[in-house]
């Protein structure tokens, strides 16, 4: 278990994404949803958007709007075509008010 510091939870507003920069690793989006956190790879599988940038969260799923593809949140399974690849998702740790990501 490799857990990396992605950033604090009161970065992580109700709704939105963010992009983490991890040093040596890929991007990874982070989202806060119902007041869970979820991580995913940052690129979708189809067009190679940026989801943090390009992306926004609609009933638990990150729309890409290069192609409006579409992902589940919580396990990254293609939900709207042209998305046909899953993307990565990673668990998540809470510890005294910061996020950590398990690479």
């Amino acid at each position: 278990m490799a857990l990396i510091k992605a950033c604090d939870l009161a970065d992580l507003e109700e709704g939105e994404i963010l992009k983490a920069d991890l040093e040596g690793q890929p991007s990874i989006a982070l989202y806060r949803i119902d007041g869970e956190v979820f991580a995913t790879h940052d690129t979708c599988t189809h067009g190679e958007a940026s989801l943090s940038e390009d992306g926004y969260i609609e009933d638990g799923q990150v729309i890409c709007s290069w192609h409006d593809g579409a992902f589940d949140i919580r396990t990254g399974q293609p939900c709207r075509l042209p998305c046909m690849d899953p993307i990565l998702t990673f668990p998540i740790e809470i510890r005294d008010g910061e996020v950590f990501i398990d690479l």
